[in-house]
């Protein structure tokens, strides 16, 4: 069997990571540390947990690795932002010269100028973080009903 050994110092620090930290992935790390350091089982800490055996041996190998950094996720990579500074700007100027002007005009505009497919909920949240309103556009048949109908 395969135990965790803490020093008690290690075991304030895993106990307070398990109470306290914000989030829940390392909190239950912590809580698999703890068990194996309280003389749990692999098999016991997968029931108590819930998660694979293989899983649990992961992170208890992570942390005997790399210690309380073995707790915690990794840098998260993804696709570079479409949106850079100069689309963005360029977004901010056409909404400034325009008194009223959609999405979908923007998304065209950036479309022919950049060569850059953008969805308008992207154009709207970009406006919305630099503090303008966005809000949909209706066609109104206010101005077209006849007055004389109306009592």
């Amino acid at each position: 069997m395969k135990y965790v050994r803490l020093s008690k110092e290690e075991e304030f620090t895993i106990v307070e990571i398990r109470k306290f930290h914000p989030k829940a992935r390392v909190r239950e790390r912590a809580q698999i540390v703890e068990l194996s350091n309280n003389d749990k089982t692999i098999d016991q800490i997968t029931e108590i947990v819930g998660r694979n055996r293989d899983t649990v041996s992961t992170w208890l190998n992570k942390y005997e690795k790399y210690g309380i950094a073995g707790l915690f996720d990794g840098e998260k990579t993804g696709a570079p932002r479409k949106l850079t500074d100069p689309v963005k700007n360029r977004i901010l100027e056409i909404v400034e010269l325009l008194d009223t002007c959609t999405t979908e005009y923007l998304k065209t505009t950036i479309e022919t100028e950049f060569d850059l497919k953008l969805h308008p909920n992207t154009i709207k949240n970009t406006l919305r973080k630099e503090g303008y309103v966005y809000k949909r556009t209706r066609n109104s048949l206010k101005k077209k009903r006849d007055q004389k109908k109306i009592w």
